[in-house]
């Protein structure tokens, strides 16, 4: 056993060194990094922010997974993903390894500023809420599918693409690729690092999303069914951020008594079905799920989906309005 922690220790010290340490032979072709920046920084903060938007339910339980295994080791660590050995259990996500992190891989993971803006700025949601009725809405984490991130990662491009090159070793939008249209899309920075932390891999999935943002805005090539696939997923995503952000701002501009008619009449209509949807999910939840919405570093933290600075207000407002009474 100590054997294998040393070859573990070394391999991971080696890996941390590669990626501290500039490329002696950068990427001669940095297209479409060019393109797809000036693409980028053209657009609106929101727009940015819808297409960064990940409409991906696997996606999304992966990161609970990651999330529940930092907090039950109480420290840093880095995983890698396996889809060649899925869990034999429904929805089949990938084998999810895990390695804790110590002495100066520790250290320096604390001290990575650009994963901690990468990890700060997520939110997750769920895509179909509100779209039936109450009986057909769930608290459950396992209906969470949506990924968006917060006005403060896309708000300076110039700070976004420096924590980007940061996490990546400077391999952020370097060089074609050729299988955005898989599942479980790794970069090729990201295969280099063998095991990553939780930062790299959002960011994967960040520069994933801007590359197919890119074909689909700017006509690129389009080659083979499954990377149709996710264009059209990748639009949708988009539309769903669209939605929420709407929901959000219609919210926030209505006047507190209004907001408390709103309120009454959802809570007088379906105060039975609510009842028992959360005593079910609370009944049958399992321990990590408790945790993700109990802890302040879990789900609770990333739920607090994050449209514009007015739905910032619009929680506190609303928070306010429900201790005093007003809602």
């Amino acid at each position: 056993m100590a054997h294998r922690h040393l070859i573990d220790s070394l391999t991971s010290h080696i890996s941390l060194y590669h990626s501290q340490s500039p490329n002696p032979n950068p990427n001669p072709n940095p297209s479409p990094r060019s393109s797809i920046l000036k693409w980028f920084s053209s657009l609106s903060i929101h727009q940015r922010l819808s297409h960064l938007t990940i409409l991906h339910s696997s996606f999304v339980q992966i990161l609970l997974q990651m999330l529940s295994k930092l907090h039950s080791n109480n420290t840093h660590g880095c995983f890698i993903l396996l889809p060649d050995l899925p869990s034999r259990d429904p929805p089949f996500l990938p084998t999810l390894c895990f390695k804790k992190s110590h002495g100066l891989l520790a250290r320096i993971a604390d001290s990575d500023t650009a994963g901690k803006l990468i990890f700060d700025s997520v939110r997750l949601f769920e895509s179909r809420e509100g779209e039936d009725d109450v009986a057909g809405c769930s608290c459950s984490v396992r209906n969470l599918d949506a990924v968006t991130f917060s006005e403060e990662l896309v708000e300076d491009v110039d700070r976004f693409v420096e924590a980007m090159d940061r996490i990546s070793g400077g391999g952020f939008l370097r060089g074609e690729e050729a299988e955005l249209g898989e599942d479980w899309m790794e970069l090729n920075w990201l295969k280099s690092k063998g095991y990553y932390g939780i930062e790299a891999f959002i960011a994967n999935r960040i520069e994933v999303c801007m590359r197919l943002a890119w074909l689909n805005s700017c006509g690129g090539k389009k080659r083979g069914v499954k990377l149709k696939e996710k264009l059209n997923v990748a639009g949708v995503a988009a539309n769903v951020y669209w939605r929420k952000k709407g929901c959000v701002d219609w919210w926030g501009n209505l006047d507190s008594v209004t907001r408390k008619k709103v309120f009454n009449t959802i809570i007088m209509k379906s105060a039975k079905t609510l009842t028992y949807e959360v005593l079910k999910v609370a009944s049958s939840a399992s321990k990590d799920e408790v945790w993700l919405y109990s802890s302040g570093m879990g789900v609770d933290k990333l739920l607090g989906y994050n449209c514009t600075a007015s739905s910032q207000r619009t929680i506190r407002t609303f928070c306010d309005d429900t201790e005093f009474g007003r809602i």
